[in-house]
């Protein structure tokens, strides 16, 4: 049936479609469609001939399904449509991208091909209704482009196109070019006010009259105006008596629809601050505790579901179409784009921290850091990889961008090389693991526990608690001595006893202080050394050497403490005394002393005293 309506000259296939067999044969048209051995053929768009006359019998079928459903439910008097109603209402929309696949839509946007393709169907349709097209005999075929070596055919007195594409996966097909499809809303503001030629397009304005007192002039408006849509929520013959002021569009929709608008928009402010508020008690309650903090996605989620389903739902119930529609999509595009490249990001530190929990690591250590690392540059690389996606969908050229990222981040690269070099150094760290948060170690001459190795620096605290950032690159091409796995602590000091010590007590104080290493449970005597070692300024000085078992400061410390203490008891017992700086001075002898002459002195005065 399709294939015979497609064969017709134009004016016979109107003359045909304003005949008394019109619905049951759009009626059998669907039926056939539907009943196809072969559902996935595609729409014919061999030449310009299938593609043109293949369009209007598509939309002529529509059209008529839709005037046949419009007049079943006005004879009703019912409120809501039944079942057969329905049924033709999926069937229509079964037609709907069978008309859309016959225009060249690869410059729209693919966020808006769903919405604005349909639009761009229903004006071509209202442009093909108002102006004169030539008879199917008269529209050149494949053949016939071949011979002619042509890829382009006008309709004649217009400026709407055929090509033939010629690469990408259409090649080889003809459709209405992509140019005319986006200069479509123009043209059809030059001929809408032209009567509809078309029988199948009058036809269906009759019955949109005999439901709405105040007709909407031609099928595109009724489509992007007319409250329809929301006929599964109230009767749709109440939307359609709606007054002429609710149907007075105002910059491309109408009242009830801008109300729509403003509404979803504000419930959806509305959840967000909800969900917000939902987060912020959630993290109070959690506090500082270590673990995943699941209260993070919250507000990604909430926003990717609401511009990627919930609003995109609520904007096809109301029908926005046009300029509006295209500012919406665009910017639920954008925002689904960046919400889910940022739930990529809080979801690959959630899943680091699953991880670090289930293997009980603790959240500052060098694995848990390398977790957290590698989970952070994975959720980068899939943010990058939405980001170029949201890209692609906007109609920006994603492989440019691609390539753009390429060069900006050689050229940030090079900018940047020592903080990629520490970067890197961070990540040899984490995998070598010369040392732990927590260890005491010395690098580069700096004495101090390790608190944090960064994506940047490593910082330790010092004994006077003065926290120092060491570059993660200079730790990993410096020498890097690690105090905390050291099994054994080596001590050194010097007994002091005074000069006056004799020998034999001097060989017990050695014996005795041997003695004290061998019977200490935490020094290892094997390893112990006590001689006397010099002759001081002051004193004999004896030299003890232990290594204490123990790989904790405090501990050393403390079994310093109790070995010196050992040694103090036992040189007291001995009655051998501890020196310290002294010095004798030794004088030989005095000069005479002299004596006073007294008269001498008395002249001497008298002499200064005359002058």
């Amino acid at each position: 049936m399709l294939l015979g309506l497609v064969k017709f000259p134009v004016a016979r296939l109107a003359h045909f479609l304003h005949s008394g067999v019109l619905i049951c044969a759009l009626l059998g048209v669907c039926a056939a469609w539907a009943d196809d051995a072969h559902p996935l053929r595609p729409v014919p768009t061999g030449s310009p001939r299938e593609t043109l006359t293949g369009f209007l019998a598509t939309t002529d079928a529509l059209y008529g399904l839709r005037a046949h459903l419009l007049n079943s439910y006005a004879d009703s008097g019912r409120l809501y449509l039944n079942a057969e109603e329905k049924a033709e209402q999926s069937a229509m929309g079964a037609l709907v991208p069978r008309a859309v696949a016959d225009l060249d839509t690869s410059q729209i946007s693919p966020v808006l091909t769903d919405t604005i393709g349909v639009e761009r169907a229903l004006l071509l349709r209202e442009v093909l209704d108002r102006i004169d097209i030539p008879a199917a005999a008269e529209i050149p075929d494949r053949a016939e482009m071949t011979r002619l070596g042509l890829k382009k055919w006008r309709v004649p007195d217009t400026e709407i196109d055929l090509v033939l594409i010629e690469d990408g996966p259409r090649a080889g097909q003809y459709l209405v070019s992509a140019d005319t499809v986006e200069r479509l809303p123009d043209f059809f503001e030059q001929v809408k006010r032209l009567p509809a030629r078309s029988e199948t397009t009058n036809a269906l304005l009759k019955a949109m009259e005999r439901l709405n007192p105040d007709p909407y002039g031609t099928v595109y408006d009724a489509y992007l105006s007319s409250p329809a849509a929301l006929g599964r929520l109230l009767p749709p013959r109440w939307l359609m008596a709606m007054p002429a002021w609710a149907k007075a569009r105002v910059l491309g929709l109408a009242p009830w629809q801008w109300l729509g608008v403003v509404l979803g928009l504000a419930l959806s402010a509305l959840l967000i601050s909800v969900a917000n508020r939902f987060r912020m008690s959630l993290k109070r309650r959690r506090g500082d505790r270590d673990g995943p903090k699941w209260h993070a996605l919250l507000i990604p989620v909430a926003v990717i579901f609401l511009a990627s389903l919930a609003l995109p739902a609520l904007w096809g119930i109301l029908r926005i179409g046009g300029a509006p529609r295209v500012i919406l999509a665009y910017a639920e595009t954008t925002v689904s784009t960046l919400a889910a490249a940022w739930l990529c990001m809080v979801g690959a530190v959630l899943v680091s921290d699953v991880i670090v929990a289930s293997e009980r690591l603790k959240t500052g250590s060098l694995d848990g850091q390398l977790f957290h690392l590698g989970a952070r540059i994975l959720g980068v690389i899939g943010a990058i990889a939405v980001l170029i996606r949201g890209a692609d969908a906007l109609g920006l050229p994603a492989y440019s961008v691609v390539a753009g990222l390429g060069v900006g981040g050689l050229a940030v690269a090079l900018a940047a090389r020592d903080s990629v070099a520490n970067l890197l150094g961070s990540i040899l760290i984490m995998f070598e693991k010369p040392f732990r948060v927590g260890h005491l170690v010395n690098i580069a001459g700096h004495t101090g526990t390790v608190e944090n190795v960064g994506f940047r620096s490593t910082r330790i605290r010092t004994p006077d608690n003065s926290l120092i950032s060491i570059p993660n690159n200079s730790v990993v091409n410096t020498t890097v001595e690690n105090l905390s796995l050291r099994p054994q602590r080596r001590q050194k000091f010097l007994v002091q006893v005074t000069y006056d010590t004799t020998r034999a007590k001097l060989d017990a104080l050695l014996e005795g202080i041997r003695q004290i290493l061998r019977e200490h449970p935490f020094a290892n005597g094997a390893n112990s050394r006590v001689r006397f070692n010099d002759f001081g300024e002051s004193s004999l000085n004896i030299l003890v050497i232990v290594h204490l078992m123990t790989d904790d400061s405090a501990q050393e410390l403390e079994y310093r403490e109790d070995i010196l203490l050992r040694i103090m008891d036992l040189v007291t017992e001995m009655g051998v005394e501890f020196a310290f700086p002294t010095r004798t001075l030794l004088i030989e002898s005095l000069p005479p002393a002299r004596t006073l002459d007294l008269q001498q002195v008395e002249e001497d005065s008298r002499s200064i005293l005359s002058v």
